[in-house]
């Protein structure tokens, strides 16, 4: 895959109503829900430490948008379950979704965009999500508990950013072969780092398998796939 090359296209309808966040809703699966589309995973060898081998190789993309919210929802398999509770934290199961910060234009380098071409990505880690399924069972009021998604920028590698401001709701579930994963987000957000999504839209996906020691730039990458808003 080479950069600012959109490797292919999925249908975005707008529906009604709130967005569910929860991976398991029938929303997701039903008849008339979102187009669901395999997406292959290929190697990043792009920058040093180059990743040949990545051990997941595809994932199910869908999205859905309101007239105020935009969803993402990844779904794929895998063989192990690497959350930090029996295992390093450091190679924990992972995934992203990126956007060019520019509405307009060529996109960015995939390689998480490049000097003065910023990207905004979204990114959900398993550790992150039992840390949060835990504070669920012990905390009064559920609005305090930050969300297992940090909204973050780049202009390369080894230039990742958190945001001050946390726009992105997510959540993740462990299923008998893997994982799926929804992420959340108003349209609109006032934030200028964040990518406006009222319109037709670039995105890029990246799965980190922590049981194959992954992380950072060894993962499985898509390139450009173009989210044609009907």
């Amino acid at each position: 895959m080479q950069d600012g090359f959109c490797t292919a296209q999925l249908k975005v309808t707008r529906y009604s109503g709130t967005l569910p966040l929860s991976p398991l809703s029938g929303f997701w699966t039903a008849a008339q829900g979102p187009e669901r589309k395999v997406i292959e995973l290929g190697p990043q060898l792009i920058t040093n430490p180059q990743w040949p081998d990545p051990s997941i190789k595809q994932v199910t993309l869908s999205v859905a948008r309101t007239d105020t919210e935009f969803a993402v929802r990844l779904e794929w398999e895998d063989t192990t379950r690497d959350d930090g509770l029996d295992n390093s934290r450091l190679y924990t199961d992972q995934a992203a979704v990126m956007f060019p910060l520019k509405a307009t234009g060529t996109p960015p380098p995939v390689t998480m965009g490049a000097e003065g071409e910023m990207v905004n990505i979204w990114q959900w880690k398993a550790v992150r999500q039992v840390e949060v399924d835990a504070l669920k069972q012990t905390v009064q009021d559920p609005s305090t508990i930050k969300s297992p998604v940090e909204d973050l920028n780049a202009e390369g590698f080894s230039t990742l950013t958190r945001q001050a401001q946390q726009d992105v709701q997510g959540q993740g579930v462990r299923t008998e072969t893997g994982w799926i994963v929804v992420f959340k987000r108003a349209l609109q957000t006032g934030d200028e780092l964040d990518r406006p999504l009222d319109a037709t839209t670039p995105l890029a996906v990246a799965i980190w398998d922590g049981g194959n020691r992954e992380t950072n730039g060894q993962k499985g990458l898509a390139g450009w796939i173009v989210l044609e808003f009907l």
